[in-house]
């Protein structure tokens, strides 16, 4: 490990690109400890305060985590969905097990809110479906979808513990065109804390997506809170060049 003083980059970033990049090659291995803040100050003779503001970012970012009394871990990779991806599509990718806990399934009237951002009628019935999902038994997010009874019916007969973008695709020869997505770091509720089993200081990401099909459709709703040490959500962005 090198930090070059004379540099225009600040050491604290340099040390985080150094812890970053052993863990990136192995050298730093998942749920293992690394070295102390005193141990790092006087192998690369820099100051523990600066040591400290590099572990800080890096715990802040979920590369890291602290148990008192006992030092500073390397995390355990998070899940990483990209655009348009299922649940089940992206913890498979990462090598692990999906597997699904419904929650709350239910047809009714939809509310005033449902109703506007679906673009539906008084009086429409819709579907709305509450899942817990996992990761080889890890809970990482509660999702809840909103379906309108008119482009999904008889939802009821399917297995709803399979990922919803291949039903709508398979059963119903859906195919999402686009989604509008709105993304915040929010703190948990007791019930979110509870069902992901996180302590009520550990942010979640809250997802809200309208899902399109062709002609601009608003096929349903979705609601969703990761696990913001588990999970991240990242999107590519094209630039219109006209």
């Amino acid at each position: 490990m090198f930090i070059d003083k004379k540099s225009p980059v600040p050491v604290y970033y340099q040390l985080k690109n150094l812890i970053l990049k052993k863990i990136k090659d192995g050298e730093y291995i998942a749920g293992r400890l690394i070295p102390s803040e005193r141990e790092l100050g006087e192998l690369l003779n820099i100051s523990r305060m600066t040591v400290r503001q590099a572990l800080n970012q890096l715990v802040s970012e979920g590369a890291l985590y602290r148990e008192k009394g006992r030092g500073t871990f390397v995390s355990e990779g998070k899940l990483e969905q990209r655009n348009v991806m299922s649940f089940s599509e992206t913890v498979r990718k990462n090598g692990l097990t999906p597997s699904t806990q419904i929650l709350d399934f239910s047809k009714e009237v939809a509310n005033e809110d449902i109703k506007r951002i679906l673009d539906i009628s008084d009086r429409e019935l819709i579907y709305k479906i509450k899942r817990l999902r996992l990761a080889d038994n890890m809970p990482i997010a509660i999702e809840e979808a909103f379906i309108p009874e008119k482009y999904c019916p008889n939802l009821e007969k399917f297995d709803l513990k399979t990922s919803l973008y291949i039903l709508l695709r398979e059963e119903y020869s859906y195919a999402i065109t686009y989604i509008d997505n709105t993304t915040e770091a929010a703190k948990p509720s007791k019930e979110e804390g509870t069902l992901l089993d996180i302590p009520l200081s550990t942010p979640i990401l809250r997802v809200k997506g309208i899902s399109h099909i062709e002609q601009g459709v608003k096929l349903f709703y979705s609601r969703d809170s990761y696990r913001s040490d588990k999970f991240s959500y990242n999107v590519r962005i094209y630039t219109n060049k006209d």
